[in-house]
C-alpha cells in the first residue's frame, strides 16, 4: 500500500521546521550543537505495542476548575544548551481505518541521547530512528563521539570526519524543535499547574485548536477532510525553560486515501504524536555499537590497510559522504596515468574513460572517478557498494 497522505504531509512538515532552523552551514567546533534526537545504545527502541506517556496525569487540576488561559512561552531552550545529559524517546503513530473496516498502521520511532564532552564540538550525541509500515521497516543512525560520524543507513555502516557529516546531521530534534513552531501564538494555552515529569520540575499546559492541526496536515478550507478532535500537552521544565514532553492526539475522518485493490476511498485516521525527555544531568556515556567500523579507518575492497597505492605526497581521506578519496599535488592528467600504471603493476584491470573507471581483480570491484579539486589538483573518488 502506498504511503499514507496524512502521514506523509507530516513527516514532510516535521523535516522542513527541523531544516528550516538549521540552514546549510557545517558544524563549527566548539560552538555548542543544536539538541538532536539520538538513541543510546544501551536503551531500545520502545515495543510497538506499547504507550508512550499517557497524557492523563496523576495530580493535574480537575477539568471542572480550569486555571485562566495564558499565553504559554515561545523561547524555549534547547536541551542541549542547558543540560549535561540527556535521553530522548519520541513516537509518531497513525492508523488508517479502511470503509471496509481493515486498518494500516504506520509508526516512526526516534530515541537517543546527548552527552556534554570535552571535545572540539562539546559534546558526544547519538540518534536511532525507526520507521515501520505493514510493508515494512526502515531504519537511520548516526553516532556523533569525538571528532567523527558512524552512520548505518540500510545496514551498511560509514565513518567520516564530523565536519564532512553535515548530509547526515541536516536533521535535528524534529520532535523537539518542532513544538516551538507548534506553540508559537497560541494565546488559548491553558495553565494546567506545575507536576513532576520523570523527577523534574515542570508547567503542564494544554491546547486544544482543530484550526492549527488543519494548517499542520495542509488540509484546505475546501477539503472534505474533518479534523474531529484534537488535543495537545506540553510540560515545560522550570528550571531551563525547555521542552520536557509533550503528547499529541488527533482524529480526523473524510481523509483520501488509496485501500489494498489500488481504489480510491475516504478513511478515518487517528494520529498519536509523544515526546520526552529523561535522564536529565545523569551519568552515562555514548559509545558506537561493536559492528560500528573504527572511526578513521578507510576501508577499500582488495586491499589492506596502508596497501592502496598513493602518489608521493598524497593522501587518502573520507570525503563528504565517508566514501575514500586521494588528493595530492598531480594533476588530473597526472593522476589517471599514475594509477593506470599502478593497477596495472598490481594485477589489476583499469578502463574507462571521460574520468570514470572500473577497477577490477577477479571477483573484486570498485569504481574510481577521477577530477579536479577546488585548487585545480588532481582527486580520485572511490565509490564501493
Amino acid at each position: 500500500m502506498k504511503p499514507q497522505r496524512f502521514l506523509s504531509l507530516l513527516y514532510i512538515l516535521l523535516l522542513a521546521v527541523a531544516l528550516a532552523g538549521c540552514g546549510d552551514e557545517q558544524p563549527t567546533p566548539t560552538a555548542t550543537p543544536a539538541a538532536a534526537l539520538v538513541v543510546a545504545t544501551d536503551t531500545p527502541v520502545p515495543p510497538t505495542n506499547t504507550p508512550l506517556l499517557p497524557t492523563s496525569t496523576p495530580g493535574a487540576p480537575a477539568t471542572n476548575t480550569p486555571l485562566p488561559a495564558v499565553r504559554a512561552t515561545n523561547n524555549f531552550q534547547a536541551p542541549s544548551a542547558v543540560l549535561k545529559s540527556y535521553r530522548t524517546q519520541g513516537q509518531f503513530l497513525i492508523t488508517t481505518t479502511f470503509p471496509d473496516g481493515t486498518t494500516d498502521m504506520q509508526e516512526m520511532n526516534l530515541e537517543g541521547a546527548f552527552v556534554k564532552a570535552d571535545n572540539s564540538y562539546g559534546s558526544n550525541e547519538s540518534f536511532r530512528m525507526l520507521i515501520q509500515e505493514q510493508s515494512g521497516e526502515d531504519s537511520f543512525e548516526i553516532y556523533k563521539i569525538g571528532e567523527w560520524a558512524s552512520v548505518n543507513s540500510e545496514g551498511e555502516w560509514i565513518t567520516l570526519g564530523r565536519d564532512n557529516a553535515g548530509l547526515f546531521t541536516a536533521m535535528p530534534d524534529i520532535f523537539g524543535g518542532f513544538v516551538d513552531q507548534f506553540v508559537q501564538g497560541q494565546a488559548d494555552a491553558q495553565n494546567l499547574g506545575d507536576e513532576d515529569v520523570e523527577g523534574v520540575a515542570a508547567t503542564h499546559y494544554q491546547i486544544e485548536d482543530v484550526a492549527i492541526f488543519r494548517q499542520i496536515a495542509q488540509i484546505g478550507p475546501d477539503s472534505e477532510e474533518v479534523i474531529e478532535q484534537v488535543g495537545m500537552d506540553v510540560w515545560v521544565a522550570k528550571e531551563g525553560n525547555y521542552i520536557l514532553k509533550y503528547s499529541v492526539q488527533a482524529e480526523a475522518s473524510n481523509v483520501k486515501q488509496t485501500d489494498s485493490s489500488g481504489a480510491g476511498v475516504l478513511a478515518s485516521q487517528n494520529v498519536n504524536w509523544q515526546y520526552l525527555v529523561y535522564d536529565v544531568n545523569q551519568d552515562f556515556t555514548i559509545s558506537l555499537p561493536a559492528d560500528a567500523p573504527e572511526p578513521g579507518a578507510i576501508s577499500i575492497p582488495g586491499f589492506a590497510e596502508g596497501e592502496f597505492p598513493l602518489p608521493e605526497g598524497a593522501k587518502l581521506t573520507a570525503n563528504q559522504i565517508g566514501m575514500p578519496q586521494v588528493t595530492g599535488e598531480l594533476s588530473q592528467a597526472e593522476l589517471t596515468k599514475f594509477y593506470t600504471d599502478a593497477f596495472a603493476a598490481a594485477g589489476w584491470s583499469f578502463t574507462g574513460d571521460f574520468g570514470f573507471y572500473q577497477v577490477s581483480k577477479g571477483e573484486v570491484n570498485f569504481t574510481m572517478f577521477i577530477d579536479t579539486d577546488e585548487a585545480g589538483k588532481g582527486r580520485a573518488q572511490v565509490f564501493v557498494e
